[in-house]
């Protein structure tokens, strides 16, 4: 089973320091662009049927502008993505969420607009990140890693089973194997996915940076989604899939400071400074 996984590099280091390796079920990442495509479209048309695309025209022009200045800085973490067929929509929808699907199919729902209010820059930081779960191909891999860590867990389980079998006369593999999967996804999973998230933001970050947004933003647009949310930074993250709020601050404080000078640079260009 472990050999049918890979180590692959989907991007280069960038200024922040990519170098964590990857692993992909063979033929997942493919699998995950043709799949994110066809999920894409059937969303776009369902919101489409229910007058919910692109239905706010000034709200809309202002995602495409900020994504628009995001996108050409790509090429510096993975210069294949530039061909990428990208998209970019806003959709009415009443919950704070934005996605970038695998290939540049981006969404932006009207609900972070309306209940974070992000400024340009915050909104910069939101595609930024997203644009970086795109570029590292992170569907993919949690798509693999959770197969991967649920074969380990069922094969742990069957070997103990079977041991607890022949001493005791009970056959428990039920419960083991229920076990098994509680400990991948506490264990292996859920970590993954906190690093992935992290991971993210990192490159979301230097994108922003790159395209002349203030990296800072990223930092005061958590400190906002925390003021927001009702359970606060206080709240143990171990058993959710995204870092806390302050877990999230403290990581991007660190990374502001390897992107700072990127943010300078294109603020001093002539071509890049206008907003």
């Amino acid at each position: 089973m472990l050999s049918s996984c890979a180590s692959v590099k989907t991007t280069d280091a960038g200024a922040i320091g990519l170098d964590r390796v990857q692993y992909f079920e063979d033929g997942a990442r493919e699998r995950m662009v043709t799949d994110a495509a066809t999920s894409y479209d059937k969303l776009l048309q369902a919101a489409l049927k229910h007058n919910a695309l692109n239905v706010d025209a000034e709200a809309t022009q202002r995602i495409v502008r900020i994504a628009n200045r995001l996108i050409p800085h790509v090429q510096q973490f993975r210069p294949d993505a530039q061909a990428w067929a990208w998209e970019v929509n806003l959709i009415s929808i009443d919950e704070p969420n934005a996605t970038c699907r695998a290939g540049g199919k981006i969404t932006v729902y009207t609900g972070l607009l309306d209940k974070w209010k992000p400024t340009d820059d915050e909104l910069a930081a939101v595609i930024g990140h997203e644009i970086g779960h795109a570029l590292r191909d992170h569907t993919a891999e949690k798509y693999s890693t959770r197969k991967r860590n649920s074969s380990v867990a069922t094969g742990l389980s069957s070997v103990l089973s079977i041991g607890l079998a022949v001493f005791t006369g009970v056959n428990l593999s039920n419960t083991i194997g229920q076990a098994g999967q509680a400990g991948a996804e506490a264990f292996a999973n859920l970590p993954n996915s906190r690093e992935l998230e992290h991971e993210s933001d990192r490159i979301g970050m230097e994108l922003m940076a790159r395209a002349g947004y203030d990296p800072r933003a990223a930092i005061t647009l958590w400190s906002k989604v925390a003021g927001l949310s009702k359970s606060g930074g206080g709240e143990s993250s171990f058993w959710s899939t995204h870092p806390s709020d302050n877990e999230r601050i403290q990581d991007l404080t660190q990374v502001e400071t390897k992107v700072r000078a990127l943010y300078q640079a294109a603020t001093a260009a002539p071509t890049q400074g206008g907003r």
